[in-house]
């Protein structure tokens, strides 16, 4: 656990630092979880990202209901309350939208990854049918089952949304921050780890993705988001409750997530499903 530095973080330490004490034995057992030790060859890579992908997806609207809340994206345009924290939000949405693949194209993180895994091999079938439902003006759960999309997947799309419908800004700032950006470069060093074993030349995409998000999140994106939910939270009680509640209830909806697709691959490769070592 290493605890970011900065003015907004400084004025609140003890409430930060408590929520990060409360997720931590959750973010520990993600960040040592099997599934990475599953990753034995590319079959097992796209089978994870086959699940993976809807987390990226949903991801973008967490961010896109920050932007929403915390930043004026109306016309005419007047100004924000916090321009400390509309700046953040702004920042890192222009990384996550407009990025550049590994060609130099500009693209969203959420377009990268779904290149990165057609060219793993993996299907990609699903997701697009899911966002081309969601266009096409469906309910999400219609979408779902338009798409096929695995139950786990559905599961924890489902939590994220019951943040954003609840449509407090510093919940939605908490499952960004703590269950998104602190923790996903640990996740993914973890599996650049495993790509060191597996073919390079269908892999190389993904990898970039992984590392562009290690290296974003890890030295930028992480402390801005804690500097946000300190910003939103101040010093009322009853605020750092609910940012400690919807932070655990983020890793803990990543953490089923992260089961069911152990156990998928584990289905796969015909593992016993009862050994925790595999």
């Amino acid at each position: 656990m290493t605890l970011p530095s900065g003015s907004l973080v400084d004025a609140v330490p003890c409430e930060l630092r408590a929520v990060l004490e409360q997720i931590e034995p959750l973010r520990q057992r993600l960040l040592d979880h099997r599934v990475y030790r599953n990753l034995a060859g590319p079959e097992d890579l796209c089978r994870f990202s086959e699940y993976h992908v809807y987390a990226v997806w949903d991801f973008m609207s967490l961010l896109k209901a920050l932007q929403q809340r915390l930043t004026c994206i109306a016309v005419p345009w007047v100004p924000v309350p916090e321009p400390a924290i509309c700046g953040l939000v702004n920042d890192i949405v222009a990384g996550e939208e407009s990025d550049r693949d590994p060609d130099g194209a500009r693209c969203s993180h959420f377009e990268l990854y779904v290149a990165a895994m057609r060219r793993l091999g993996a299907c990609t079938a699903g997701i697009e049918t899911l966002v081309a439902a969601v266009q096409a003006g469906k309910p999400l759960e219609e979408a779902f089952e338009v798409a096929g999309v695995p139950e786990p997947a559905r599961r924890f799309v489902r939590k994220t949304f019951a943040i954003l419908d609840r449509g407090r800004a510093h919940e939605i700032a908490a499952a960004f921050t703590f269950g998104r950006e602190d923790l996903l470069p640990g996740v993914f060093k973890a599996l650049v780890d495993r790509l060191n074993s597996v073919d390079p030349q269908r892999t190389g995409w993904y990898r970039f993705y992984l590392e562009r998000h290690i290296q974003l999140d890890g030295e930028e994106h992480g402390e801005m988001g804690f500097r946000m939910v300190s910003s939103l939270c101040g010093s009322v009680p009853q605020r750092w409750k609910e940012v400690g509640d919807a932070a655990t209830g983020a890793l803990e909806a990543r953490l089923q997530l992260w089961d069911a697709i152990g156990d998928a691959i584990r289905v796969r490769t015909g593992a016993n499903i009862s050994d925790p070592r595999v």
